[in-house]
């Protein structure tokens, strides 16, 4: 990761440590394209 996401990403991180509630630490599009590779990948969620 660089740049924008880089910088975001670890922002919702340094979030979900100070605030440790259910909170995601990925966009809901990044979270989508997880959920995909691993589909296609065959391992369980």
């Amino acid at each position: 990761m660089h740049g924008e996401a880089a910088k975001a990403f670890i922002e919702r991180a340094e979030e979900r440590e100070r605030n440790p509630r259910n909170i995601s630490i990925y966009t809901e599009s990044e979270e989508k394209a997880f959920v995909q590779m691993m589909k296609e990948s065959g391992m369980p969620l």
